[in-house]
């Protein structure tokens, strides 16, 4: 039986939900992963960064279609067993690897901020960003609708993220 609502609220819990859930093959660890969840409208989506055990190294990515669900759902009645996830998945380049494994080291060296979300700043729509890092020594995950300063320590791996689906990002 499929579920619907009328809670829109619900549907974009469940489009969220729908973003970040990648099948990971036998072995297969994350290694860095972004993610975009507006609040109002926009398409939310993910990319993360996959490590397989015999090294190969893969991106993958997953978005919800916002538009196309909310055209086709006029009357007000949501299918939360039928939104459309836009995937793909590619090999990472030799000369993206060698970046990321070059930034991973810096990361590894450098002390860490516990936070990169600024309390101060008040945002009343936007969006919800995600960050995580595997490293050798340590899990990093930040989350932040508006960053500090040091977001600066992280930008070239997110740049190298965003670079992988640069063309289905809207």
């Amino acid at each position: 039986m499929e579920r619907l609502t009328n809670d829109e609220m619900a549907v974009i819990r469940a489009g969220e939900i729908e973003v970040e859930n990648f099948d990971l093959k036998d072995g297969e660890k994350i290694l860095a992963y972004f993610t975009r969840l507006p609040l109002i409208g926009g398409f939310p989506y993910k990319i993360i960064i996959v490590e397989a055990p015999d090294g190969t190294i893969r991106s993958g990515f997953r978005q919800w279609d916002t538009e196309y669900n909310f055209s086709q759902w006029t009357g007000g009645i949501y299918n939360l067993d039928r939104l459309r996830i836009i995937t793909e998945e590619k090999i990472v380049s030799e000369t993206d690897i060698a970046l990321l494994k070059e930034q991973l080291l810096k990361l590894e060296q450098t002390a860490l901020p516990e936070s990169i979300r600024n309390e101060k700043a008040i945002v009343l729509d936007g969006s919800e960003w995600k960050l995580g890092i595997l490293l050798a020594n340590k899990n990093i995950e930040y989350t932040w609708r508006v960053p500090t300063d040091a977001i600066a320590l992280f930008v070239p791996i997110i740049e190298l993220i965003l670079e992988q689906y640069s063309d289905r990002i809207r």
